[in-house]
């Protein structure tokens, strides 16, 4: 099992800007980490009432333009997003930034998508829709994949009508960048199964999260996730395929949780970082989580 880093679930606080992504994983890496995990907010609405996950739209640095910086600055480590928040971008253009970054990078790099607990207003306000997030997402995973492997790709669906085409660079690894979905419902769970290639339940057995009515019960619930996922695949007729699953844990969860989530069999665990707020800080973070983690 590959362990990592998430960033700080919130941002350090407007007018201190998120500490620089290329400096913590050029940490991370130092330390003996194996993989870093960024998500994804644009602007914070300020006048739309606050719901959870998030208490006020975190300001975070931009994880695509932040991953290639970091892959630039680093040998080794694999960087994710977790989540890019796809109702919020156009597939075509997420397609080439992928392309590149793992291209470059030699396939250090893998696409988390979802929802991503964004706000109505922060999509809608990218020209997305809030009702509609989930079909965008999944016909933007269609157009992604057949971008990325088709020499002559067209599609025409709901949100999307491209006529012959052809993309390049392609990504590093075969027969694509890897694709996680984000989230804990069985339709996410089923969305995987059929179309994706992993799962990367964030925050699992975050306890101030009820608001969900999911019961996340941190190994056990990833347990029955990935029995869900491969249930789903059996009936889509991808019964072979290995499903990566990559937790990120909560805050202030230990070295205690590791043997429990390989247990279950989670190929990868990246513990949250606490709140950062300079390159300094991350430093110190890092270390102390290396030290009582990376034993």
């Amino acid at each position: 099992m590959k362990i990592g880093l998430s960033r700080p679930f919130g941002d350090p606080g407007h007018p201190i800007p998120d500490v620089d992504m290329g400096a913590v994983c050029q940490i991370a890496e130092e330390c003996g980490f194996e993989w870093v995990s960024y998500g994804h907010h644009t602007v914070r609405p300020l006048d739309e009432p606050v719901k959870p996950p998030h208490f006020g739209v975190p300001l975070y640095q931009d994880p695509l333009i932040g991953a290639a910086r970091a892959l630039a600055l680093t040998k080794t480590i694999e960087v994710s997003t977790g989540v890019l928040i796809m109702p919020m971008q156009h597939p075509v253009n997420v397609a080439k930034q992928v392309a590149t970054l793992d291209c470059y990078s030699g396939g250090r790099f893998s696409l988390g998508l979802g929802t991503g607990g964004a706000s109505q207003l922060e999509i809608e306000i990218t020209g997305g829709s809030f009702d509609r997030r989930w079909a965008y997402t999944m016909e933007s995973i269609q157009v992604m994949k057949g971008l990325w492997t088709d020499d002559r790709f067209e599609f025409k669906g709901e949100f999307f009508d491209i006529p012959p085409t052809l993309l390049g660079p392609r990504p590093a690894r075969k027969p694509h960048t890897p694709i996680w979905l984000g989230g804990y419902t069985d339709t996410v769970l089923k969305r995987i199964g059929e179309h994706c290639n992993g799962w990367l339940p964030a925050h699992d057995g975050l306890k101030v999260m009820p608001f969900l009515g999911i019961d996340l019960s941190g190994p056990e619930h990833v347990k029955r996730g990935k029995a869900k996922i491969r249930e789903y695949a059996e009936q889509a007729g991808r019964g072979d395929e290995h499903f990566e699953v990559s937790v990120i844990v909560s805050p202030g969860c230990s070295v205690e949780c590791i043997e429990p989530y390989r247990d279950v069999g989670a190929d990868r665990l990246a513990f949250s970082l606490p709140e950062i707020k300079s390159v300094d800080e991350a430093r110190a973070a890092i270390e102390t989580l290396a030290s009582e983690v990376l034993r």
